[in-house]
Parts: structure tokens; C-alpha cells; sequence
């Protein structure tokens, strides 16, 4: 069958035009999913902490990193680095450090404490 494209109606074309863009934009999710996951491996520990003056850090443990989402904040994924007690994570340039022991953490930038987040610990459901 010959498609004659001046037969074709508006709302063929406009369901084609939104199928199109939703399965452009599933695929980008999709993908990033997986190649978060294929880099760090799969999520290990999901877990909020809630700190002072009802603030929280919510953080996704992978192997060896971490995904730490700050509130009004880009995602940052930081790398297990040497520490002496706890669980210590960091960027590159260390200019953002995420450290875990036991049940509390805190974030330092630029090597000193992030005093919006204090005395941090973890949320128990």
C-alpha cells in the first residue's frame, strides 16, 4: 500500500510526533539507568539522613561511591576515599567530601564543615 502524505490526517501525524518523544525520552532514562549501573554497580543502601533545622541528605551507596543529593542540589557522585574511621567519600578535587560512620554523616566543602547540614542521622522508618 502507497502512503499518499497529503491523505495523512493531523492526528496520525500528532500521535506519531508524541510515540516518538516518549520513547526518546524513555530511552535516555533508561540508558542513564543502566550506565550508572554498569559503572558503580548496583545500589547498595538507600538511606536518608535528617539533620538540623529539618534539613536532609539523601544518599544512594553503590560499591565504592556514593550519590548524594542535597536539597535545591545537583546530584553529586563521589568516590570511596582512604579514611582513618567511617567512610569517607569525595570529587576529585576534594572540594566536596561526604562522610559516613555508623549512623551519622556530615558534608565538608573546600575542607571545612557544611554547617547547614548538622548533626545528621539516619531516618528509621
Amino acid at each position: 500500500m502507497k502512503i499518499i502524505w497529503n491523505q495523512v490526517t493531523r492526528t496520525s501525524q500528532v500521535v506519531a510526533l508524541c510515540l516518538f518523544i516518549i520513547v526518546f525520552f524513555l530511552g535516555i532514562f533508561i540508558g542513564k539507568k543502566v550506565a550508572v549501573e554498569t559503572m558503580l554497580g548496583p545500589v547498595t543502601h538507600d538511606v536518608v539522613f535528617l539533620c538540623d533545622e529539618e534539613k536532609s541528605i539523601h544518599v544512594l551507596f553503590y560499591g565504592r561511591a556514593v550519590q548524594v543529593q542535597l536539597p535545591q542540589s545537583p546530584k553529586m557522585f563521589l568516590v570511596q576515599t582512604i579514611s582513618a574511621s567511617g567512610a569517607r567519600y569525595a570529587n576529585v578535587d576534594e572540594s566536596v567530601v561526604f562522610w559516613n560512620k555508623g549512623d551519622e554523616a556530615l558534608i565538608m566543602r573546600d575542607n571545612q564543615m557544611d554547617l547547614n547540614f548538622k548533626n545528621c542521622k539516619v531516618q528509621l522508618w
